[in-house]
């Protein structure tokens, strides 16, 4: 007999896999929500009602989506909505013509940044300085740009699948990255030409 699949032992109202969704998803939504609301405790706060919708909405997921997907979905909605009402957001479906060549159409560099090509990503992280000017650099990221770069960088979701969850085209979704990526990009030359 095989065993029964988290969504059914969710609705079940088993503990253990409550345990299972919130261990697995909980520091992924903080950090999302995060990107969206720019602050880390409206993002914990965030992430609370999150997981009392998921409680309380739990019966309404019909499995069209991956449990993963339809739980960030609800997180999505709510921190951009407390980010409205904070008055700190801009809309994420922002769409501009101008896709610039740096990179691919599947989001991947079209040519490696110089310092990239000196300094593995391993040294680009060990060394302190560099890895705190990318990580202020992606602070100061539009919202939208920092959501679509959480998800699709740190959670390796695709473009649509980001485009889902944020409530955007994957064309915008493209075009957000690829700005997130190209002000980190100009950091790490100008880092790279000092």
């Amino acid at each position: 007999m095989s065993p029964t699949p988290l969504p059914a032992r969710l609705k079940n109202g088993d503990p253990s896999a409550f345990e299972e969704i919130f261990t697995a998803l909980n520091s992924t939504l903080i950090r999302v929500a995060a990107s969206i609301t720019g602050n880390r405790a409206t993002a914990e706060e965030v992430t609370q009602e999150t997981w009392l919708a998921v409680i309380e909405n739990l019966g309404t997921y019909r499995g069209d989506a991956p449990l993963r997907h339809w739980i960030l979905r609800i997180l999505s909605n709510k921190a951009r909505t407390r980010a409205t009402r904070d008055g700190k957001t801009e809309p994420l479906d922002t769409f501009q013509v101008g896709f610039p060549d740096q990179f691919t159409e599947s989001g991947d560099w079209a040519v490696a940044p110089s310092l990239w090509e000196e300094i593995t990503p391993e040294r680009i992280l060990s060394g302190r300085q560099t890895w705190e000017l990318v990580q202020e650099e992606i602070r100061n990221l539009p919202s939208s740009q920092q959501a679509v770069l959480s998800l699709f960088e740190h959670e390796k979701m695709s473009s649509g699948e980001c485009a889902e969850i944020l409530g955007m085209t994957p064309a915008n979704v493209r075009v957000q990255l690829h700005r997130a990526r190209e002000k980190i990009r100009q950091v790490l030359d100008a880092e790279a030409s000092k």
